[in-house]
């Protein structure tokens, strides 16, 4: 295996103690350290921070990876806000800042900023959600780069899990709301109206259901997914019955003749389809030739086009 995710987890660990010898000192003006936009986190109690720093002085370094030449910040966001606060405030002794640095690339940096995040945060499923993301994305870019070697039968999925210290199947939960959700179905995840269960329900309805289903939400305070799923059946059978009305009533003046037609047949198929359970044997067999020879029609008449 090219690649050992517990081996970054320790050395990330080791550098924010100062006991990693990878990781080497230097000075900074604080204006040399570039914050990414890859912390997605929240950055609260910065005046507690800067009060603490100027009573004490900076207790831990901040931890940066060189990338192309830049100083970019992997660990110690909240600590740099703080001085921050205290060169704003004219304390320009503070503009120097002690660090950790080595050299990393691109994808290297998020893997150790990815990593501060997860062991240094306490999350909500909704931040889970968002980290597990955020872990698929860099580890396929890993796996791109080779430094990540799946053995038979490995998936990033599993790697994702395993250092995030959650469960395989909580994982894939977690990426099918983040794929499929809509952003008003997150917003109530966010917020706390909806759960891990709930949200998978939720996504699992279509664009407009889902904006009903989370105004729902909103307007109630929250909704379980059994809730949830009744709804999205309610609004299910209700576009159905609409849908079997409006081609039960095509009228030739909007409609051509053959559009007409082609309506017909989707409304006699869809009709099988509601009542296939009660087709005998040889009704059965009747419909599975009449497939077979749509088929030969059709490769018929896509050889005569070409």
């Amino acid at each position: 295996m090219g690649f050992n995710i517990l081996d970054v987890v320790n050395a990330a660990t080791r550098a924010e103690a100062g006991e990693n010898k990878d990781y080497r000192e230097i000075n900074l003006d604080y204006r040399d350290i570039v914050v990414t936009a890859h912390n997605k986190y929240s950055m609260d109690e910065l005046q507690e921070i800067a009060t603490g720093i100027e009573m004490d002085g900076l207790q831990q370094p901040l931890v940066l990876g060189r990338v192309n030449g830049e100083y970019w910040l992997v660990s110690g966001h909240r600590r740099l806000g703080g001085i921050k606060i205290l060169v704003a405030e004219g304390k320009e002794e503070f503009e120097t800042v002690p660090c950790r640095y080595k050299d990393m690339t691109e994808i290297e940096f998020r893997i150790a900023l990815l990593i501060g995040n997860t062991f240094n945060r306490k999350m909500s499923d909704y931040d889970l959600m968002t980290q597990a993301a955020d872990w698929k994305e860099v580890l396929t870019q890993a796996r791109k780069e080779g430094l990540l070697v799946l053995e038979a039968g490995e998936r990033v999925r599993d790697y994702v899990a395993a250092v995030m210290g959650e469960s395989v199947p909580k994982i894939r939960t977690l990426n099918t709301i983040d794929q499929n959700a809509t952003p008003e179905v997150k917003e109530q995840f966010q917020k706390g109206n909806m759960g891990i269960t709930a949200a998978m329900e939720a996504s699992r309805a279509d664009e407009g259901t889902q904006k009903e289903i989370a105004k729902a939400s909103e307007d109630k305070g929250g909704m379980g997914a059994e809730e949830i799923k009744a709804m999205a059946e309610e609004k299910k059978h209700r576009k159905t019955k609409e849908e079997e009305t409006r081609e039960a009533n095509v009228s030739d003046t909007d409609t051509t003749k053959e559009e007409k037609e082609n309506a017909r047949k989707l409304h006699a198929v869809k009709m099988i389809e509601k009542y296939y359970t009660w087709l005998n044997e040889e009704e059965t067999g009747i419909l599975e030739r009449m497939l077979e020879d749509c088929k030969r029609r059709k490769r018929e008449y896509a050889i005569e086009e070409e």
